[in-house]
């Protein structure tokens, strides 16, 4: 191990421990290392531009903004009362129309954060009212946002596909559909027995008239991810296509069929496009030029020889338990431009189909988000419901655990993700 790479380890560590952002972090070790091996500092403006000269990213802020115009034009309340007259007659009615209402979500926005930023603040008061603990909502909404980032479109997903390349976008998108489905629906179990163990309350079967004037208003909002999915598989548009036409197709629905948003709320969200492109941009330049500094190094060599004699359970065992503590400590975005480039080529050595270790990479992730000292999402919900992370954390451990098991299950038993993608002629 050469004194350069020694330093850059040394360097991104101590930064990380000290708390400083994950994209400066790797701009600051980059630099180090290239000072240290005495490289010309340009490779790090070169390396940057290649890791985000994309076209897939454009899809970024364009999801983004979908999402900004459901949350601003009435969508979202039309999603939750569907969800909530088709279900409501469960025990843990509203936490089932979390979860269910987070699933759809993430057909459209593909973000955690957003998910649970977006609908904690209208359904964990909701919860609340309904008499659900506060750390309970809030561990409901934070364990429901992660259906975002695994339904598909999914950011994760476009950035882990560009990080590592020989992955097909849309074949991603496809794998992540069953596994997303199974989480969502385990999350409902776990919703519905522990409301019955608590005592808390369904609102009642709505009528077949009830049914169908919450399905009818429902529509143009349920019709969205079947432009964006429906699109993208069908090969009719790209990934990108398919972000532009759902701002198109939301933006007449806010503007001028409910006409709740007006023209004075643009500029806020452009700025919120903006501001969350621009982290996936840099990190994604940035973490780019610091995997050209490990592959510079050659430390793919030295971790290929020995890994590939392992057998493919204990590899993939092994990325699972690697992959969660890293999302207990860093950033999901961060993770993939860094850990991504280096886990994907040792996989497909060993004979794992690229879809397989990109969807258990990208859901190993997510369940990081989730995951205390630092799940995000666990920092977003808590506050809204007014209680501690660590109440918060409790309250989801049950949740966590079922999204681990389908996770596992994924993991060791392939089949169950890739029959849609092998039926549509993605798998490779």
């Amino acid at each position: 191990m050469s004194t350069s790479l020694i330093l850059m380890i040394v360097c991104f560590l101590a930064l990380m421990v000290i708390g400083l952002p994950i994209a400066y972090n790797l701009l600051i070790t980059t630099v180090v290392y290239l000072l240290s091996a005495d490289l010309n500092i340009v490779q790090l403006a070169i390396k940057m531009y290649g890791g985000m000269n994309s076209f897939s990213f454009l899809a970024v802020p364009f999801f983004v903004l979908t999402g900004q115009l459901m949350l601003r034009g009435g969508l979202l309340e039309s999603l939750v009362k569907f969800v909530n007259v088709w279900f409501g007659n469960f025990k843990g009615a509203i936490a089932i129309v979390t979860i269910g209402a987070s699933l759809l979500m993430g057909s459209i926005v593909g973000l955690a954060v957003a998910s649970a930023a977006s609908l904690g603040v209208f359904l964990i008061p909701m919860m609340k009212k309904e008499g659900y603990s506060p750390a309970y909502s809030a561990a409901v909404m934070s364990s429901a946002s992660l259906l975002g980032p695994i339904m598909p479109p999914s950011v994760l997903m476009i950035l882990y596909c560009t990080a590592v390349g020989n992955t097909s976008i849309a074949g991603l998108f496809m794998a992540a559909v069953t596994p997303a489905i199974l989480i969502a629906l385990m999350q409902c179990v776990i919703a519905h027995r522990t409301a019955k163990k608590r005592g808390y309350p369904s609102y009642g079967k709505s009528t077949w008239k009830e049914k169908g004037q919450a399905t009818l208003k429902a529509l143009p909002a349920l019709f969205l991810p079947v432009i964006i999915l429906g699109g993208i598989f069908s090969g009719v548009f790209s990934i990108t296509e398919a972000s532009g036409v759902a701002v198109v197709y939301s933006a007449i629905i806010a503007f001028f069929v409910n006409r709740s948003v007006k023209l004075k709320d643009i500029p806020d969200m452009i700025v919120e496009a903006a501001s969350t492109s621009g982290l996936v941009l840099i990190l994604a330049g940035a973490g780019t030029a610091m995997a050209w500094g490990i592959a510079n190094e050659r430390v793919m060599s030295l971790l290929i020889e020995p890994l590939s004699q392992m057998p493919q359970w204990a590899f993939l065992l092994l990325v699972n338990v690697l992959l969660i503590i890293c999302g207990m400590f860093m950033d999901d975005y961060a993770s993939t431009v860094i850990l991504a480039p280096i886990i994907a080529p040792i996989a497909w050595a060993i004979g794992i189909n690229p879809l397989h270790i990109g969807l258990v990479f990208c859901i190993n992730l997510v369940v990081g988000l989730a995951t205390p000292p630092f799940g995000v999402t666990l920092f977003v919900t808590s506050p809204i419901a007014g209680v501690r992370i660590e109440e918060t954390a409790k309250e989801a451990l049950p949740f966590l655990l079922t999204t681990i098991a389908i996770l596992l299950l994924v993991t060791f038993v392939p089949d169950i993700a890739l029959w849609l993608p092998e039926s549509m002629g993605y798998l490779s």
